[in-house]
Formats: structure tokens, C-alpha cells, sequence
């Protein structure tokens, strides 16, 4: 059985530009402090491209950026509004 590496972070911003360089979104879930932590299918190229965010020199389009970002922070309103109304843990 294979093992799937994964990489997790806290930050949106992070999460949204991961999504615009194609990783995939495998869940989102909430840690005890209740902070929302995407968690995406890792790969060889992503601390270099993690690098590259925190250092203002990655690039990609900016539509795709604020697409990526509203999509993201919809999943975790939606997270939000189930765990409001009962409907996850």
C-alpha cells in the first residue's frame, strides 16, 4: 500500500495559490483552536513553490488567485454553517 503525502497549512492565502499551481485540495478540516487546515496532495516542487509565494516571486493570474480564494473560503463558511446546524463534527 502506497502512502499519500500530504501538506497542510493554515493560510488561505497559501491554500488559494496551491490551488492555482494545480495541488489538489484533499480535505479541509478544523484543528482544536477551530482554525480551518486545508490539507493537499504534496509533491517534489512545493517547498520551492512555498518559498516562492513568501518571497513575492511566484506568479500566476491573478483572476485564478481571487477565484481560488472564494472557493476556498465558501468550503470553510459551508464547514461553518454544518457544524452550526449539527451536520458535522
Amino acid at each position: 500500500m502506497e502512502f499519500l503525502k500530504t501538506f497542510q497549512t493554515h493560510d488561505l492565502y497559501l491554500a488559494s495559490a496551491l490551488k492555482i499551481k494545480g495541488f489538489k485540495l484533499i480535505n479541509l478540516r478544523k484543528d482544536e483552536r477551530n482554525h480551518g487546515i486545508f490539507i493537499f496532495e504534496d509533491c517534489d516542487d512545493r517547498p520551492q513553490l512555498v518559498k516562492n509565494y513568501f518571497s513575492g516571486e511566484l506568479t500566476g493570474s491573478l483572476k485564478a488567485f481571487s477565484n481560488a480564494w472564494a472557493d476556498l473560503k465558501s468550503l470553510v463558511n459551508e464547514i461553518e454553517m454544518e457544524e452550526k446546524n449539527g451536520k458535522r463534527k
